[in-house]
């Protein structure tokens, strides 16, 4: 028999060629803007309602310090995650005709931090340039040739369970969207940027100082019943009363310190006359440096609800230890 008649004939179709890391990392980048577009309008009407979300310290939105605090970090994370990765999904299918899988999308997402307002993540603190190009890397490295439609959400799922995965998202969804609402109503207190209160004492062992606090409300529902009940820091710095200054006294000295009255509620603004004095005795050991309170932690009523919410100190009060 001939070679010739063995041989098959070519098909004339080269294997697609994959796209270029540039391809890829701008598809990726436009999801993520989209995300960013969709999320501005909510993040306005939240704060058109007084529900302020943001804490302006870093990437997240809350002042993580506790579980709930956490959950609630997770809640929105997960949530960014998912819509952040149906966008670049969609992009990835339009702009290179490559795919990835959602769940392999949403996996990649999730750790190398590339969705908006996203702190669970193993690069949380990097640049958003370093999230986008590893990012790039692991999705182009997955990606396929895409069919004539994308894939479905829940492609990857065996069919068996499909129905099950489909009904704990719907649920699962919702629930963890309430819960972080929930959580920034409630927890709405912070602490004023128009009163900085950057004081730098000398070291005088047992001498008393005083730092006013000022904390705003900006959310919705009145805020009653504060009370301080803990400092964080330094122990050069210990915590002896809490009050406010009188207005008017008599000189020579200071304003006395009034008990803080139980009908105290945080202004929704700024506001002079509405300071939270904090009285300061200075410890008798006092390490080398600076020394400085961190945080406050302040209980009240919200919702005919008991709370606590730990405040950092953006200025806080310092001693100068020899």
């Amino acid at each position: 028999m001939s070679p010739t008649l063995t041989e098959q004939a070519g098909t004339g179709i080269s294997p697609p060629v994959r796209p270029s890391v540039w391809r890829v990392g701008w598809a990726t980048f436009v999801g993520y803007f989209q995300t960013v577009v969709i999320g501005l309008p909510i993040a306005g009407a939240l704060l058109a309602l007084g529900i302020n979300l943001f804490n302006g310290a870093g990437r997240g939105i809350f002042m993580r310090y506790d579980v709930w605090s956490w959950l609630a970090e997770g809640c929105v994370g997960l949530v960014a995650v998912g819509v952040t990765s149906f966008l670049v999904r969609d992009s990835l299918h339009h702009r290179t005709g490559w795919e990835v899988p959602y769940w392999f999308t949403f996996v990649a997402l999730l750790f190398t931090g590339y969705a908006p307002v996203l702190a669970l993540t193993p690069l949380y603190g990097v640049t958003a340039p370093v999230s986008l190009v590893a990012a790039t890397l692991v999705l182009r490295w997955r990606a396929e040739p895409a069919g004539a439609e994308p894939r479905r959400w829940l492609g990857g799922v065996p069919r068996a369970y499909r129905r099950r995965v489909a009904i704990a998202l719907a649920v699962g969804v919702p629930l963890m969207v309430g819960y972080a609402l929930a959580y920034g109503a409630t927890h709405p207190l912070r602490t004023s940027s128009w009163h900085p209160e950057h004081r730098t004492w000398a070291f005088q062992p047992g001498k008393l100082q005083r730092y006013d606090l000022f904390l705003e409300n900006p959310g919705p529902f009145e805020v009653s019943d504060v009370s301080v009940v803990g400092l964080e820091g330094s122990p050069a710095l210990q915590l002896e009363r809490v009050g406010v200054e009188a207005k008017r006294w008599t000189p020579p000295g200071g304003p006395p310190l009034h008990p803080l009255p139980r009908d105290y509620s945080p202004a929704t603004s700024a506001d002079d006359e509405n300071a939270i004095t904090l009285e300061l005795r200075q410890g008798r050991t006092c390490p080398p440096g600076i020394a400085r309170l961190d945080a406050v932690r302040i209980r009240y009523t919200v919702l005919n609800g008991r709370h606590e919410q730990r405040i950092p100190l953006e200025q806080p009060p310092q001693v100068r230890c020899p």
